[in-house]
């Protein structure tokens, strides 16, 4: 019996291409393509299947050749052509502007696909000139109404920075999609306008999980915490999975707040779900989670747990060390990653200095700072260069520091500044302070910190004329003092206290009267209140009263009140912790034998049996 002898045709190249473009198997494709040259195949829907192919593969010159060389092309082959170059990652964008302009002069009219592709190619460029053109051609050719179109201009529009124009499109296109409405409240939620984003969220018709994720991270962004939590719960209850970018900001939210138990809650829900296992992006947050709720035991936990583990692993992991205090077991981890040849990246060094700082380990963070850009080439940048000025300046070398800044190869700013006369006040180095002050003044004549640190040291040497100047100084100016705020949570609700005897929290009063009592207890016990921080000129036990009401202090009050005894206090504070609070937390975990962990501004407090694991250098 004789086998029949079946040729490939025109209907069978483009399926088996089209099949390789979808499984992204180049080598079988090109083997394919090999075969339609054996065959002679140029039907332009085998060509067409072909370019879209190597186009989808990122092969974009190859793409580019089999275009140049068709002998009949439509508009399918030059929409393909451009889309490839659209996605293309190299640079190569814009040229499908270029094929646009080619296409036009020998007469080839754009579809609303041409138009897509090429808006796509413009936002991947941020080329919003040429997008700007190409949507004066889309009004000409009468495709002004076309929602597909107008979806994609709203993208890039977006992209490009321009999201007020964005935001007309969107509200004038008759049926939008749930894509355009995501990429709209990303770019308003970019420049910080959290309301705009809210209200387009809450009239879409139609929201999917992109939209739930966009306005959680919207909420974590902008620091409001609970309202992320509650928009995830709004998310569950309308029957939304989430996924692991879900995870993510939720983590990120209870990071924030320092909310280890519903930090424990969402790792618990996340397991559930299968939406930890081996995913790098959720055990990294899961470890940025507990490190900044304070458990630092449970992130080296998960850490460890990871059985694959990028740069960003690493970094975060020593960043949650450095946090703690733990300066010698961030280095150890350090040469451990280099050990398992993962290449550190900046974030790693500016880890690794604050670990360096915050144990006081100087003569290693310079070690490590030399050793950033002579062994790993990696150039120190401002955040770099205001960690070695800290580490510099906090063990008593100012004028090392100040070479250190001197010496920068970038223009230094007033954090970098501002670091450096942090380090005069701590060594009361008034000449070197009003040099600094000057520097910072320059750069940013609204910067509010250095006037409260020199009135700091004014106020320390009694010298009240002073104080009195640089007060009036501040009151001229548009910007006031950030206002020291702690959050603490109980029983799953993050409660937030103001400096000041009147605070808005509901239970100010008993929590008051609590407080009053926890001071007389730790006066008992040898606490004096350190009465130099207080700023006026004002009899010692109105100082003494002023002092009492640190946000710090009435959070410890209140979980005192309303937790357990033997308990964790776990509280974050948006200020550096001050020298009397800090006295004062000793003493309190002391009486009332309980562990009290405070997240200030740069680092965490474990204060237990009246001693804080920073050792007293902060």
């Amino acid at each position: 019996m004789m086998k029949e002898n079946i040729s490939p045709d025109e209907y069978t190249f483009p399926l088996v291409v089209k099949a390789c473009s979808l499984l992204k198997v180049i080598k079988e494709g090109k083997q394919i393509h090999g075969h339609v040259l054996k065959y002679g195949f140029h039907d332009v829907f085998v060509q067409n299947a072909l370019l879209s192919m190597y186009a989808k593969c990122g092969r974009i010159g190859i793409a580019r050749k089999v275009f140049n060389e068709m002998i009949d092309r439509n508009i399918v082959s030059w929409n393909s052509m451009i889309a490839g170059y659209a996605k293309c990652a190299s640079g190569l964008e814009l040229e499908a502007v270029a094929l646009y302009v080619l296409m036009l002069n020998i007469g080839v009219w754009p579809n609303e696909f041409s138009f897509t592709a090429l808006f796509s190619a413009c936002g991947s460029g941020l080329a919003v000139k040429e997008a700007v053109q190409i949507h004066s051609h889309v009004i000409k050719l009468g495709y002004e109404c076309n929602t597909l179109i107008n979806n994609g201009l709203i993208d890039v529009y977006v992209k490009c920075g321009l999201v007020d124009t964005a935001s007309l499109l969107y509200y004038r296109t008759d049926e939008p999609e749930v894509v355009s409405g995501n990429a709209l409240m990303t770019g308003l939620i970019r420049e910080g306008n959290l309301d705009s984003a809210k209200t387009l969220f809450n009239k879409m018709d139609v929201r999917n999980v992109v939209s739930w994720n966009v306005m959680i991270s919207g909420y974590v962004l902008n620091g409001l915490c609970n309202e992320a939590l509650d928009t995830f719960r709004r998310m569950k209850l309308e029957g939304i999975s989430p996924n692991s970018r879900t995870i993510v900001s939720l983590l990120s939210a209870c990071s924030l707040a320092g909310s280890l138990t519903l930090g424990q809650w969402v790792h618990s829900y996340a397991d559930s779900r299968g939406l930890v296992g081996s995913n790098q992006l959720v055990k990294s947050a899961l470890v940025n989670m507990y490190s900044k709720c304070g458990d630092i035991e449970s992130a080296h936990q998960v850490f460890k747990s990871m059985l694959k583990k990028d740069v960003v692993s690493w970094d975060v992991m020593i960043e949650g060390l450095a946090l703690h205090g733990q300066g010698e077991e961030a280095l150890e981890l350090f040469h451990e990653m280099l050990k398992e040849g993962v290449k550190p990246d900046e974030l790693t060094f500016i880890g690794l200095l604050n670990a360096c700082r915050h144990g006081g380990l100087v003569e290693e963070g310079l070690k490590q700072f030399h050793r950033m850009s002579v062994e790993f080439g990696i150039q120190p940048q401002l955040e770099h260069y205001t960690c070695v000025v800290d580490l510099l300046g906090r063990s008593g070398q100012l004028n090392d520091a100040l070479n250190i800044i001197k010496e920068m190869h970038i223009a230094p700013d007033a954090v970098v500044w501002s670091a450096l006369l942090a380090a005069c006040r701590m060594h009361n180095d008034m000449l070197l302070a009003e040099y600094v002050v000057d520097r910072i003044t320059a750069l940013d004549p609204k910067c509010f910190s250095n006037y409260v640190i020199m009135s700091n040291i004014y106020a320390g040497r009694n010298q009240w004329e002073e104080v009195t100047r640089v007060r009036r100084k501040m009151k001229s100016m548009d910007t006031e003092k950030e206002p020291g705020c702690s959050l603490i949570e109980v029983g799953g609700i993050v409660n937030e206290f103001f400096a000041g005897a009147s605070s808005d929290h509901p239970r100010c009063k008993e929590v008051l009267e609590k407080l009053e009592e926890l001071m007389k207890r730790i006066k008992a016990n040898g606490y004096v209140p350190d009465t130099d921080l207080v700023l006026r000129n004002i009899p010692h036990e109105e100082k003494a009263r002023d002092l009492y009401y640190h946000s710090e202090k009435l959070a410890v009050a209140f979980g005192i009140m309303e937790t357990p005894p033997n308990t964790q206090i776990r509280i974050v504070k948006n200020l550096r912790i001050c020298k009397d609070c800090h006295s004062a937390m000793k003493l309190i975990a002391k009486v009332e034998r309980r562990e009290i962990i405070i997240r200030d501004r740069s680092r965490f407090h474990h204060f237990k049996d009246g001693q804080c694991s920073c050792q007293d250098f902060w």
